[in-house]
């Protein structure tokens, strides 16, 4: 578990000294992607447009979806946020290198997003540990502090195997989809589900491409069965519309689309710097 610190924006006075990957700490962040920069002027789109949780099958066909980039609520009363970054030079396997090293400091996980990352960390905190997988080492509780918009949010995303999402085929992985990061987005206290997300690597021509989906809304307790009368209560859509308004998901959009932007423009250099035999 990593020890309590200050928690602020930013780096302070000596936060990078002696640290290999200071280089990447770049506070200037660049503008979002033409693609996002579209959807969030167009606002909501039509909910037919999007597909549920449980079709996340469909990321796996060839292609692309109607909605690559924007959002809807869908029939279910969740919102999808759905984010397409093109990622130069980029591998899957450096996306899930990524995903295990970021957590270990706070200097690291601000290198992703300057303007919001706060702080993230495990119970385990084993992201230097070489005896691990990337994917082990990733695929845990991640308790992240960040801004959204401009409120500071604290939840856990609980990073599970990809076949626990994609249950159609033996392997959703093959040469062109080289990762599938997905987990469950809760809120800390009271340990409530609010949504889930996937980011997908795809490999193109140039390099890659993430396609990230969020769907958020319809909380429920993590302790009870969602017939328990708690469950019904809380996922209501009168609450569930309160607690997830638009502007949340405009600025999920935002937030996903910079972080993603700006992680493409160094993590190929970083990872080589980390793994100069791959």
């Amino acid at each position: 578990m990593k020890m309590k610190q200050d928690v602020y924006l930013g780096m302070r006075q000596g936060d990078l000294v002696g640290k290999p990957y200071a280089k990447y700490w770049k506070p200037e962040m660049g503008s979002l992607q033409p693609q996002v920069q579209d959807a969030v002027l167009h606002g909501k789109y039509a909910s037919e447009l999007g597909i549920e949780l449980e079709q996340a099958d469909e990321l796996l066909k060839p292609g692309y979806l109607p909605l690559e980039s924007g959002i809807t609520k869908l029939a279910s009363g969740k919102y999808l946020i759905a984010c397409l970054t093109q990622m130069p030079k980029l591998t899957g396997e450096m996306f899930e290198w990524w995903m295990g090293w970021h957590y270990m400091e706070a200097q690291r996980y601000k290198l992703w997003h300057p303007q919001a990352h706060l702080d993230n960390g495990t119970s385990e905190m084993q992201g230097d540990n070489p005896e691990l997988s990337n994917r082990e080492k990733y695929q845990t509780t991640h308790y992240v502090h960040e801004y959204m918009g401009d409120s500071a949010t604290k939840i856990a995303i609980t990073f599970s195997p990809a076949s626990e999402y994609f249950r159609s085929v033996d392997n959703p992985y093959s040469d062109e989809v080289t990762a599938l990061v997905c987990g469950r987005i809760s809120i800390r206290r009271p340990a409530l589900t609010i949504g889930h997300v996937i980011h997908q690597i795809r490999q193109v021509d140039d390099g890659a491409e993430m396609r990230s989906r969020f769907w958020m809304g319809r909380p429920k307790f993590s302790a009870y069965s969602n017939k328990d009368l708690r469950n019904r209560i809380v996922s209501s859509r009168l609450i569930s519309d309160a607690a997830m308004p638009t502007n949340f998901a405009r600025n999920l959009l935002v937030h996903c689309g910079m972080e993603m932007n700006h992680l493409s423009g160094f993590l190929p250099d970083l990872f080589a710097d980390y793994n100069p035999d791959q």
